[in-house]
This record gives C-alpha cells, structure tokens and sequence, in this order.
C-alpha cells in the first residue's frame, strides 16, 4: 500500500419535521434530526407522554408541564428552524413560508421532510413542495404527511411553533433549540 487510506466522511442525512402556528401570525417550524438518531429521539420523546396520551401537543399542557418538557425538549439532539410572517392571510403565508423552508432544507442537504398531516391543505402541500423542489432543481429530497401522533419529531415542531406565537418567556427557553429565525413579512416571492 502506498500511503493511509483516504476515507470521505459523509454528513449525516437529515430529516425535517414540520409543523405550523396560526396565531400572531403565521410560524412554520422545521425540526432536524439526523437520521441515524431518530430511533433514539423517537424513544425519548415517548418517554414524555403521560399513561394514555398519544402525544405532546403544548397548548392542551399545563403551564408547569410546559415548563419541564421544554427542558427535555432542548436537550434533545435536534435543532429547529422558524419562518414566520406577520399581516397577511394564512394561504400566501404558508406558500411564502413552505417555499423558503425547502429552499433552506435543499441547500442543507436535507433527505426527508414529513410534515403534519392536515386534510384540508394536503393536496396544496405537496404541488407547493413539488414545485419548489423543482424550482431548486432537487431531486433526491422526499416529502410526506403523517399524523401528530405517528412522528414525535412533529411535537417538538408544534412546541417550538407553540412557543413562537406565546410570546413572553417561552422563546427564549426554546433558544438552545432554535438554529434560526426568518422574518418574511414582505413579500419574498420571485
């Protein structure tokens, strides 16, 4: 042999799970997990349910459980990204919101986004992801809808959305978790 052999290292292959808050205008939350780790995150998540809940889902919890599953939250191996726009309806919000998150998640490399599930803006979803995807020309990038209580990547989405429309303290406390923040209040379509 004539010299060390050289290995690529390959970055981990990111899931993106997605979901949204309508209140205070329009939050689109994104939550990376690599995929090696999902199992792991998956586990711990289902820890956090009490005896008899499906899932986590922040505005049925109490004010002090609240608090100690934002704790947890932030210690899990994930970060989170935010686009957010204030003062226009929800339809142009969510394509303005849809179309930077998956240009974001292509230039990332990301390999899935699974976002919750909604019948009534489902089928409006995947021609958004469709295009978009196209638009960035990627073609390796997968997309799907699953139910809140079938992914518990999602409720770490819904309590970092949750936390972005409450307001107060609850931001900061989501900091750790949080990678980034876009404001898209004016228009930022072609």
């Amino acid at each position: 042999m004539d010299g060390p052999a050289t290995r690529t290292i390959r970055p981990l292959a990111e899931w993106w799970f997605v979901d949204e808050s309508k209140s205070r205008g329009y939050h689109v939350v994104a939550v990376a997990a690599a995929e090696p780790r999902l199992a792991a995150v998956r586990k711990d998540l289902r820890a956090l349910c009490r005896p008899g809940q499906r899932r986590l889902h922040f505005t049925r919890e109490s004010e002090a459980s609240r608090r100690q599953l934002t704790g947890a939250l932030v210690r899990l191996p994930v970060r989170a990204r935010v686009w957010s726009v204030r003062g226009r309806d929800d339809k142009s919000a969510r394509i303005d919101c849809l179309a930077a998150l998956v240009a974001d998640a292509s230039a990332v490399g990301a390999a899935r986004l699974v976002l919750e599930r909604d019948a009534s803006i489902e089928a409006a979803d995947r021609r958004i992801l469709r295009e978009e995807l196209r638009r960035v020309d990627d073609t390796t990038m997968r997309y799907g809808h699953l139910d809140a209580h079938e992914e518990p990547l999602l409720w770490v989405a819904d309590a970092v959305a949750w936390a972005q429309q409450a307001g107060g303290d609850w931001p900061r406390r989501f900091a750790p978790l949080v990678q980034q923040i876009r404001r898209l209040d004016r228009d930022t379509r072609r």
